[in-house]
């Protein structure tokens, strides 16, 4: 309509309660628009819409914690993502503890500390941006997708992240 009334400049935005499965829906369709506004089912996770953070803490006081209520296990102490890839691509993932060393290339950048933004020499952010692109393109395509992805991609934990949440557990259970 906009088109036939002489209105072929003008851009559209849709918005109100979209999430990736709608946005990609309109997209398959063809639908002309040119962007798309995503609120609520960007900030919040459908099947786990709040995030307790007083029940998610991994490490108080130097000590790690963890949380036993059935099917919200986390993992204690501070962490590290270390990822192995074969050919330019990922092929699994090890998460560690911070400061552990461990094969793989470490994921995790710190870019705030003490509540201060870290200085200079971090990324723009058209240099996240691409770094963000290199890294999907390094995923095999099963993780790449919007649709959930099957099992298969390996991710481990290291033998001292292993340790600490035996001993975290012995501590809880003593």
């Amino acid at each position: 309509r906009l088109d036939a009334a002489g209105l072929g400049r003008v851009e559209i935005f849709a918005s109100s309660g979209l999430d990736e499965y709608q946005i990609a829906a309109l997209v398959r369709q063809g639908a002309p628009i040119d962007g798309f506004g995503v609120g609520a089912a960007m900030g919040v996770a459908a099947d786990a819409p709040v995030l307790d953070m007083v029940y998610k803490l991994a490490a108080y006081a130097g000590r790690g914690r963890i949380k036993t209520s059935p099917g919200k296990a986390i993992l204690p102490g501070l962490k590290q993502v270390f990822r192995i890839e074969e050919g330019g691509r990922a092929v699994r993932d090890v998460i560690a503890l911070a400061g552990e060393q461990v094969p793989g290339r470490p994921l995790l950048q710190p870019v705030m500390r003490g509540g201060e933004r870290l200085p200079a020499g971090h990324d723009t952010l058209e240099a996240a941006r691409q770094r963000a692109r290199e890294e999907l393109d390094r995923l095999p395509p099963s993780l790449r997708g919007i649709e959930p992805a099957r099992p298969g991609y390996p991710v481990a934990m290291s033998p001292g992240l292993e340790a600490l949440l035996r001993q975290t557990r012995d501590a809880v259970a003593g």
